[in-house]
């Protein structure tokens, strides 16, 4: 068997993940793209790190979904930057999503150290 296997894992780990430490990074304050992006690599210590394009996917869904909301700013003479902001749905959804994660992350702790405690 090949490790793609490492891949499918990854992914379905991951995509509900990220939609929760987004959310997490603009319940602190608006953020561009690229600055989610650097702090998701810093404060995760590179667990993760995204690629590029790779972040406006989870961006997109919840903007749909009237989780996040979206604005431009200008930047110096010619750039504009599209700052992302928490709205109260997105708030209510992280609220919901942070004591999920730690009822699964308590499951799954319970799981993996079963037979620790059988015998």
């Amino acid at each position: 068997m090949g490790m793609g296997w490492k891949t499918d894992i990854d992914e379905n780990v991951r995509s509900g993940l990220v939609e929760l430490l987004i959310l997490q990074l603009l319940a602190e304050e608006d953020m561009y793209g690229y600055r989610i992006k650097q702090e998701l690599k810093l404060r995760t210590s590179d667990t993760f790190i995204m690629k590029e394009g790779s972040l406006y996917g989870p961006l997109y869904r919840m903007y749909n979904r009237g989780l996040i909301s979206a604005h431009k700013e200008q930047v110096g003479e010619k750039r504009i930057r599209n700052y992302y902001h928490i709205e109260p749905a997105g708030e209510e959804y992280l609220a919901y999503g942070k004591k999920e994660m730690e009822r699964v992350f308590r499951g799954v702790k319970e799981l993996m150290n079963w037979q620790k405690k059988q015998k």
